[in-house]
């Protein structure tokens, strides 16, 4: 107990510095790096969306898919960063960071994106008082429905 120390794998008198995994109750420690962009938590949906939707709280359990006016919360995650309520039931939605969205309508680097007309879809063009999504990072010309990536503004 006490102290600070790494566990590493070796066959060869610590020759080979590669790094195991450690299991702990509390660990004490800073992350330096993540293999994925955002923060997400996970929540119960009416059902199973896929990743890129726009969800928002609602329907028959804690969140469901935006419909036209709805405030967004997030955007379901495939592969969060960092990943709140890891053993709760549900999917991860993503409240922050760079996730792909489902984007309606072509759309260019530095558009934002809103709530559309479409249930669980973003767009550039919305009405007055539509909600904000997030900033897109790429173009797209395509007018159909298509994931983009996005920095979220929820």
């Amino acid at each position: 107990a006490g102290g600070a120390w790494s566990a590493f794998r070796s066959g060869n008198n610590l020759n080979d510095r590669e790094l195991v995994d450690i299991r702990a109750n509390v660990f004490h420690g800073r992350s330096t790096t993540s293999e994925y962009a955002d923060l997400a938590e996970k929540y119960t949906t009416d059902k199973e969306y896929p990743v890129g939707t726009v969800i928002c709280v609602g329907g028959e359990h804690e969140a469901t898919a935006t419909t036209p006016g709805s405030m967004p919360i997030g955007v379901i995650s495939e592969n969060p960063g960092f990943l709140m309520n890891k053993e709760s039931t549900g999917q991860a939605v993503a409240l922050k960071g760079r996730v792909p969205v489902l984007v309606l309508g072509k759309i260019s680097k530095g558009d934002l994106v809103y709530v559309s007309d479409t249930d669980g879809t973003a767009a550039k063009l919305a009405d007055d008082g539509a909600n904000l999504v997030g900033i897109a990072l790429e173009n797209n010309a395509d007018n159909g429905a298509k994931l983009v990536e996005c920095v979220l503004k929820v």
